[in-house]
């Protein structure tokens, strides 16, 4: 199944583009998903910034990171065993800085 990972602010700059088309096996769920944006993707646990470090990932349990699959939030659905489908879009959104 093909879904499109959608990463924004600085996480763009992270993946080099404004999305990613993945090939996944049917029924993979958000763990999966993950893991091989971690693998393949280079998809960091922590970025070091001007005043220290943002922190996405702790092991493969999000921390700083807001997942959302086709518009709602995983925490509001089944977590990280949210089963994604063909043609679902997932959107990355890194811990807000700023002032």
């Amino acid at each position: 199944m093909e879904v499109v990972v959608k990463p924004y602010l600085f996480l763009r700059q992270v993946f080099g583009v404004n999305k990613v088309v993945l090939d996944l096996p049917e029924e993979a769920n958000v763990q999966e998903l993950l893991q091989v944006l971690r693998c393949d993707y280079g998809m960091p646990e922590k970025l070091n910034v001007a005043d220290g470090q943002l922190i996405f990932m702790d092991g493969y349990k999000p921390v700083g990171l807001t997942i959302l699959v086709n518009g709602y939030n995983i925490k509001q659905l089944q977590g990280l065993y949210t089963t994604l489908n063909d043609g679902a879009v997932i959107s990355l959104f890194p811990p807000a800085a700023g002032g």
